[in-house]
């Protein structure tokens, strides 16, 4: 039986569900109950309607309450129709949100973020399309009972044996009156299905902020000296973002970038852009770097590219795909950028400023077989780049232009 009812099935379950609407109340039965002439009701009706009459509500069979009883088979059947809608309407949620979902990009790695979204929408469309039906059914129910009023009043008028034309003028006014209550009955149900719409959407935007958004994996990389930075493994670096996310939230990933390169960043500035790269397109180095040289002349405009500032939202405000690489550049000032100064010429500089120093020590350089000690941070990066250096003691209160390094022919501060 189950197997019949499966939504994979030819036959669609709800035309048997409408078998089972009760003569009586006219609604989906409860608990199905069948008569000795074998008719089916809800128990409720069918009780109350025995004891009343003490006969069958359709055939007019006397019936007594020993004649009545609990219809197992009907109610398996009621039960695994109900079970096989459900389920149908489960998959068609199921495939619906899926479908949303997999419109966002390459989804050939869900997040979590996206699996919660997928969910949202199963659940809460699945909830929605029970309502739309339970509401398609009451307006079943109302339109029969217009139509078994209609033809009672038909009856009626056919009972009172009227002149042909005083029957006919009566019956066009009862058909007349007929239609309206059945256009007005549709468009009630049109205006109500149009709540149900909207009353849905209101659903998806209370509880996802865009319903085009969820968190996405992006690409990041620096773009300095027509360089590309990449991680450890030569890979651009990857960020999730969620659909909330400005562009700020990828500076981070400028610092590990940097790092790699045994560098920092000295400086951010307020002219930091983000250029982003269609993740279908060449993403090569090669092609990359002579994308972003062309966007910046003057006579080349690539209407592919998008280039956003710091507070833009992308996946918001430009439905950002996933697998797209972000650029970042403009002002971005590194570490190894900055010009050196010897402490010696800052200290002589500003003599009367208080002065915190890192000092380092060299164990490439010796005097008398012991490392060069109390060289400032400048000389340690420029004069004795690739020695052998280690920390002497930061943050030491200079009192003078303390270093030695000027004692072996300091580059950036030499000896006059």
């Amino acid at each position: 039986m189950a197997t019949a009812m499966s939504t994979n099935c030819l036959i669609s379950p709800e035309p048997l569900l409408e078998q089972f609407n009760c003569p009586i109340c006219l609604n989906t039965m409860k608990d199905v109950w069948v008569t000795s002439c074998l008719h089916r009701f809800c128990e409720n009706c069918i009780k109350e309607s025995v004891n009343a009459a003490h006969r069958c509500p359709l055939c007019n069979k006397n019936l007594q309450q020993e004649d009545i009883q609990r219809d197992a088979l009907g109610n398996s059947l009621l039960e695994t129709i109900d079970k096989s809608i459900q389920e149908a309407e489960a998959q068609k949620a199921k495939s619906f949100a899926t479908q949303v979902v997999n419109q966002i990009g390459n989804t050939s790695i869900r997040t979590i973020l996206e699996e919660l979204f997928r969910d949202t929408l199963v659940t809460s469309l699945a909830n929605h399309l029970t309502s739309e039906n339970d509401m398609n059914s009451r307006y079943k129910r109302k339109k029969m009972d217009i139509e078994q009023a209609f033809n009672r009043a038909v009856v009626e008028l056919q009972e009172k044996r009227l002149p042909k034309d005083e029957y006919k003028k009566e019956l066009d006014q009862k058909t007349e009156q007929f239609k309206r209550e059945i256009n007005a009955l549709d468009e009630e149900i049109h205006n109500v299905q149009i709540l149900f719409i909207e009353a849905y959407k209101n659903h998806l935007n209370e509880h996802i902020s865009n319903f085009g958004a969820v968190s996405t994996q992006v690409r990041v990389t620096l773009w300095k000296e027509d360089f590309l930075y990449k991680n450890k493994d030569k890979q651009f670096a990857v960020k999730l973002m969620r659909p909330e996310d400005s562009m700020e939230v990828l500076l981070p990933v400028l610092h590990e970038l940097v790092q790699l390169k045994s560098d920092s960043i000295a400086k951010l500035g307020n002219l930091i852009m983000f250029t982003c790269i269609n993740p279908l397109d060449d993403l090569s180095d090669q092609a990359v770097i002579r994308r972003l040289q062309r966007m910046e002349t003057e006579d080349d405009d690539d209407d592919d590219l998008l280039t956003v500032s710091t507070n833009c939202r992308p996946i918001l405000e430009h439905k950002l795909l996933r697998g797209t690489l972000v650029v970042i550049h403009g002002d971005v000032v590194l570490e190894s950028e900055v010009p050196k100064t010897c402490f010696r010429q800052v200290f002589q500089e500003h003599p009367s400023q208080p002065h915190q120093v890192d000092y380092f020590q060299c164990y490439t350089c010796l005097t008398d077989g012991k490392p060069l000690r109390w060289i400032c941070k400048s000389c340690a990066t420029v004069c004795h780049k690739k020695h052998d250096i280690k920390a002497l003691i930061f943050g030491n209160n200079a009192t003078g232009p303390k270093c030695d390094c000027r004692k072996k022919n300091c580059q950036i501060y030499p000896r006059h």
